[in-house]
């Protein structure tokens, strides 16, 4: 069966019109809103995307938002569902009707749409092994042979993890040669896509490294291994001899910076490689790996930083952060009063903050 042109369109359509003509035919007059009109507001955004013909990706950005800030899955399914209809390639869009569906207890239909997303070359294994939404359907064979499909898919297009991106200063390197600050990024973003955050941070003072996470979630979402950091120090030493290909490193002189799960591997570099790293800057620390249980280096530069508003784990395990390297290390300690992000003067803030982890 070739699902591939699978069609949602006749039966939403037909709601979102039948709903609109209901409202348009209540709203003339000066009445309280009635039902129709209550419904309408809660379809009409998926009609109004339609008529607008806007593309999948919106759909795909409402549904997320249905789901995750409303907890609203048979709102979130009806615009997957738009989504995988939009666009015939999109694997995505019907991997997550999928698991909404299975969410909702429907597991016929999410096999289908697992199926159609098998189709389309689904490879986001990595996503679809922590996926608790599909749950209720793990033991079908729909969901295996799509995780067997994945999996094998998967080399394909995670080409580009662990991928740096080196911004070299200009001018003479000093005698020693270049400081260097390597970047971790948070969960689910781009660690290559930097080089504005290296133009604030470093501009002409050092280098600066940023490096894709080493597992990849979807196309520009990596994240780096829940369950060791290795793989992370592999990648961040790659880097560095890619970078010394081009200029002259100042070994000495090596600092790590990262957020959320980056600074928390960032940490654990630090401990676990100390003859590798002068020190780091540790922002927003949160990830799994919360045990520290290499000894606490000494004589290192360590800047961390966090919000007060952070949820109260992320803020149990700065602090326990904070105690880890505040005995015999160069150690400072910030706070800001908004949450888990970077803070509003982050660029007036940041490259002090480098110079002391880097000791420019």
């Amino acid at each position: 069966m070739d699902l591939r042109h699978l069609s949602v369109k006749p039966l939403l359509v037909a709601i979102t019109m039948a709903v609109s003509a209901a409202a348009v035919a209540d709203t003339e007059t000066s009445a309280p809103p009635s039902e129709a009109d209550v419904r309408w507001q809660t379809l009409s955004p998926v009609a109004n995307l339609y008529l607008d013909n806007a593309p999948a990706s919106e759909f795909m950005a409402q549904g997320d938002e249905e789901k995750s800030r409303w907890n609203n899955y048979a709102g979130a399914l009806a615009y997957y569902l738009m989504a995988t209809e939009r666009d015939p390639y999109s694997s995505w869009a019907p991997y997550q009707a999928a698991a909404a569906l299975a969410y909702l207890r429907v597991p016929d239909q999410a096999d289908t749409y697992l199926q159609l997303a098998d189709q389309r070359g689904f490879w986001q294994y990595i996503t679809m092994e922590e996926d608790d939404e599909l749950a209720e359907i793990t033991e079908s064979s729909a969901y295996n042979t799509l995780l067997t499909n994945a999996k094998l898919r998967y080399p394909q297009h995670a080409q580009d993890v662990g991928k740096a991106y080196i911004h070299l200063p200009k001018g003479t390197a000093p005698a020693d040669g270049w400081p260097v600050l390597v970047w971790l990024a948070g969960y689910g973003t781009e660690g290559s896509d930097s080089k504005d955050l290296a133009e604030v941070l470093t501009a002409d003072k050092a280098i600066f490294i940023g490096i894709n996470g080493t597992e990849k979630l979807d196309d520009h979402r990596f994240r780096w291994a829940r369950t060791d950091t290795e793989s992370t120090q592999q990648a961040v030493q790659q880097a560095l001899a890619l970078a010394a290909k081009s200029a002259k490193l100042d070994k000495k002189r090596v600092a790590l910076m990262g957020f959320s799960q980056g600074a928390l591997h960032s940490a654990h570099l630090l401990a676990e490689h100390p003859d590798d790293y002068c020190g780091a800057l540790i922002v927003s620390a949160g990830g799994m790996q919360t045990a520290m249980t290499a000894a606490a280096p000494k004589g290192k530069r360590v800047v961390l930083s966090y919000g007060e508003a952070e949820r109260e784990g992320n803020q149990a395990l700065d602090k326990k952060l904070a105690s880890y390297f505040s005995k015999d290390n160069q150690f400072e300690q910030h706070t800001h009063k908004g949450g888990h992000f970077f803070d509003a003067d982050w660029p007036a803030k940041f490259p002090k903050y480098v110079e002391q982890v880097l000791g420019l």
